[in-house]
């Protein structure tokens, strides 16, 4: 079995969570939680798995290259109206303050593994 098996990624992600008592879970936006090219994309699982994280009390990450202020806007707006509690955005002031990269226990990113990590992610919260 490989260290980086669904399993043992299971694993390590609930015991963090018995640890810590919550995760840091960053999300991407694009294509992830909206369907951003208009592709049909069902992003419906994901944002329901972030609702559920978010009023189970996990950290909301936003991990996006999106700087400009009005989209940002857009985006907090979206994930509120569906009742995704973004706590930080690019940054994560509880662990490692400064860091350039914001810490997270997992990502959520239609480019990095997402239908595994929303396995995980389901496995462990729900």
């Amino acid at each position: 079995m490989s260290y980086f098996d669904d399993n043992k990624c299971i694993k390590r992600l609930q015991s963090e969570l018995n640890t810590y008592g919550k995760l840091y879970i960053a999300f991407d936006f694009d294509n992830t939680i909206f369907d951003f090219h208009n592709e049909g994309i069902d992003c419906s699982k994901v944002i329901s798995l972030l609702k559920k994280a978010s009023e189970a009390g996990h950290i909301l990450i936003l991990f996006t290259a999106t700087s400009d202020p009005e989209r940002l806007q857009f985006m907090k707006l979206y994930c509120k109206h569906f009742g995704i509690n973004v706590k930080y955005i690019n940054e994560n002031k509880d662990v490692f303050p400064g860091s350039p990269k914001p810490y997270y226990n997992i990502l959520l990113d239609d480019r990095a593994g997402l239908e595994s990590s929303i396995k995980i992610l389901e496995k462990v919260i729900t």
